[in-house]
């Protein structure tokens, strides 16, 4: 129980911190963060029963949760002008691997499943917290810090008009 409590602290330190100091990817990350958090949640605890939960058998709702979480923390990382967010989708990607091992092997024991599923959890929160603080130092030092990349927007990828100048 106690782990809970400490999981929600950090998470909504880091995510507070992340939106008050952070710039677009570190808040669009923490936003990310609390609805994954809440709908699984809502999905683990509120609808789904005695077993669901306490990672008896593969956590389907939270897989499908996890699933949406690391497309979410991809199209993060491949718009944002930021090299944390490619490992934070890969210390997601790992949750997810949890449920898949577990779904090969079904005699995994519940606690090494959690365990599997929380290692990118914790991480997670404190590489957010790390980036909120690497932005904010790059604000001091150059006044500036792009949150955006700008490699796939039209503007750039489209052509030149042959004898158009400018």
């Amino acid at each position: 129980m106690i782990h809970i409590l400490f999981f929600y602290g950090l998470l909504g330190t880091a995510c507070l911190y992340a939106a008050w100091r952070g710039g677009g990817p570190e808040r669009m990350t923490a936003a990310a963060l609390i609805v994954a958090t809440v709908a699984t949640w809502v999905v683990a605890i509120g609808f789904g029963g005695s077993r669901a939960g306490r990672f008896i058998g593969v956590e389907y709702g939270v897989l499908v949760i996890d699933g949406l979480l690391v497309a979410a923390l991809m199209a993060i990382a491949l718009c944002a002008d930021r090299f944390w967010p490619l490992w934070m989708t890969a210390l997601h990607a790992f949750g997810i691997v949890g449920h898949l091992a577990k779904a090969i092997a079904p005699d995994i024991l519940p606690n090494v499943y959690q365990a599997a599923h929380l290692f990118s959890a914790y991480p997670g929160l404190i590489l957010l917290m790390l980036a909120t603080h690497w932005h904010r130092m790059r604000l001091r030092r150059d006044g500036h810090d792009p949150s955006w990349s700008n490699f796939w927007r039209w503007s750039i990828l489209r052509p030149r008009r042959i004898g158009h100048i400018g």
